[in-house]
């Protein structure tokens, strides 16, 4: 955000250059008439939260830690690539004799094509509805399948998908019914039809907890069965698919509310009582746990299939692969590891966690058993303050504040683990060469805030105000996490507003996530942060979340967290 004492000085038609000037005294020396005065007091609402205090599981030990890799393309479409690439790593694979296809763009056909799949000894890719994706032709003529069957109706995968397909000089073929329900039961048939003794039926009107139901199934023999999990009874054309099957065990995945109790019932009058479970959580995360540990209740030591509840399509997309090596499927949280998860991931049985898609997907902290932390508790160190997310409550003030031992001005001050933090970055800035950083402006009180937004809007009116700080409770430099940053000694700049040009500031955007902190609004990213550029306001997240934040790419906060755009109030 623009700085305070710059804000405040313009205002009087003072030179914001004489505030930088003052950056060269020492830490100790509170020289600037404008300090906030609640920052000086270090006055607090709440508990001090330290680097850690969000209420977290204890870290994964060294020696639970499993390792991590990553199966991933760019899309959807080439995420099903590379999970078909680790399952069947040799081109044109013995054995293989088919290969579905199923549209991307929805999930019903695929999870229903998964376990048919496996039980064939095949393969399963994803293709745009409208015509052969590129990254999949290029993988059937690598696999070389005897044949290609399309899963679904012509709404799904189009005639003209067919035709690349057969372009490619493949055989194919479609399997379809008049509906997903329909279409899951052909699909069935198809790759048992010497039977099975063991089904999963699923909702066919939501993938979040049907998505684990597919490995589930594959490595029960059987297929996923979708039904319409409204209904109040077990459909006949459902009832007579299990019994042509001869299915005499059936796991249901999801709790009453995705598939009903009336369904059950029918189950249990088909097969018998006892012959029926049903596995479920409290949400989609919990309702993975319980289907995996329905379906691998003696796991031996392997992988885990890790993808983000928050999306159907990379689950989808390893679904044979998982299902060939009888290896569990899991969702998560896209950006961390949630408890549940985080627990069961954890356990010794696991070596290995496969991510599933890319970073944008699934962050690679989650392959770390990253711990969750709150996005809203003002105290959290991953609260996330913008146009949209207020701090709540809007007062908030954190306990605990210091002082940096940094060159600043008006003695700002931070959280602990911020300052400790800025310290040790400024330092190794110094060391390496870069140069002298001062702290310019850290956190500020609610009633500050309102001298500061109140006076640019003066300056500028309310819109161009909104572009350069923010409203009073909506300002990361209440959290004590967020900061401003200026060069000091720089003949080439004199004002903080200039440092993205300076050793300083290209050191900073390039370092910065080494030591816990991001740049906060990068140039280009208004239409996400709601604020102009400012290559001096950088934002504490802690090492661990930055450097995963660097490594995939991110330039928004909201974008690493899976959070909407905030342009506007």
């Amino acid at each position: 955000m623009v700085s305070p004492a710059s804000t405040l000085r313009r205002a009087r038609a003072v030179s914001a250059c004489a505030a930088i000037a003052l950056l060269a005294v020492p830490a100790t020396a509170h020289a600037a008439p404008r300090a906030d005065p609640d920052a000086r007091a270090g006055k607090a609402t709440t508990r001090d939260v330290g680097p850690d205090a969000d209420p977290v599981p204890s870290p994964v030990t060294a020696a639970a830690a499993p390792t991590t890799d990553r199966l991933a393309g760019a899309d959807r479409y080439a995420t099903a690539v590379a999970a078909s690439r680790a399952a069947f790593p040799s081109a044109n694979p013995a054995g293989l004799t088919t290969v579905y296809l199923a549209s991307g763009a929805d999930y019903a056909d695929a999870l229903a094509a998964g376990p048919t799949a496996v039980a064939r000894g095949g393969g399963l890719l994803l293709t745009q509805p409208d015509r052969l994706t590129a990254s999949t032709a290029t993988e059937l003529r690598r696999l070389a399948p005897d044949r290609v069957v399309v899963v679904g109706g012509a709404g799904a995968v189009s005639a003209k998908a067919m035709r690349d397909v057969s372009a490619l000089g493949l055989p194919v073929s479609r399997i379809s019914g008049a509906d997903r329900y329909t279409t899951s039961a052909a699909v069935a048939r198809e790759g048992f039809p010497s039977g099975a003794r063991t089904a999963w039926v699923a909702t066919g009107q939501g993938y979040a907890d049907a998505l684990s139901a597919g490995p589930a199934a594959s490595a029960a023999g059987g297929p996923v069965v979708l039904v319409d999990g409204r209904s109040r009874t077990l459909p006949a054309a459902t009832s007579q698919l299990l019994k042509d099957l001869g299915v005499t065990t059936v796991r249901i995945a999801g709790g009453t509310g995705v598939v009903s109790s009336g369904i059950e019932s029918g189950l249990r009058s088909l097969v018998g009582s006892s012959a029926v479970t049903r596995s479920a959580g409290a949400d989609r995360y919990t309702t993975t746990i319980a289907v995996n540990s329905r379906a691998f209740p003696s796991l031996s030591r392997g992988d885990a299939y890790v993808a983000a509840g928050n999306g159907f399509a990379d689950a989808l997309a390893v679904g044979v692969l998982a299902g060939r090596s009888k290896r569990p499927l899991y969702l998560s949280y896209a950006y961390c590891a949630n408890g549940s998860v985080r627990t069961e991931l954890s356990r010794t049985v696991i070596s290995r966690v496969r991510l599933v898609g890319g970073p944008g997907a699934i962050r690679g902290y989650v392959g770390t058993l990253g711990a969750c932390r709150s996005l809203t508790a003002a105290d959290s160190l991953w609260v996330v303050a913008n146009k949209q997310r207020r701090l709540s409550p809007k007062s908030y003030a954190p306990s605990g504040l210091v002082q940096p031992d940094v060159a600043t001005i008006n003695g700002h001050k931070l959280r602990r683990d911020a300052a400790a933090a800025l310290k040790t970055m400024i330092d190794a800035a110094r060391a390496e060469g870069a140069g002298r950083i001062a702290l310019l402006s850290g956190y500020r009180s609610y009633s500050y805030q309102v001298q500061v937004y109140n006076a640019e809007v003066a300056l500028r009116g309310v819109a161009a105000a909104d572009k350069v700080v923010a409203r009073p409770g909506y300002s990361e430099h209440q959290t004590g996490l967020g900061m401003d940053l200026s060069p000091v000694g720089d003949p080439s700049c004199n004002d903080y507003r200039c440092i993205g040009n300076t050793p300083q500031g290209r050191w900073l955007a390039a370092n910065a996530p080494r030591f816990g902190f991001v740049l906060r609004y990068e140039s280009g990213r208004t239409p996400t942060t709601g604020y102009s550029p400012e290559p001096w306001h950088f934002r504490y997240l802690g090492a661990a979340t930055s450097r995963d934040y660097k490594a995939g790419g991110f330039h928004t906060i909201e974008d690493y967290f899976g959070l909407p755009a905030a342009p506007r109030y």
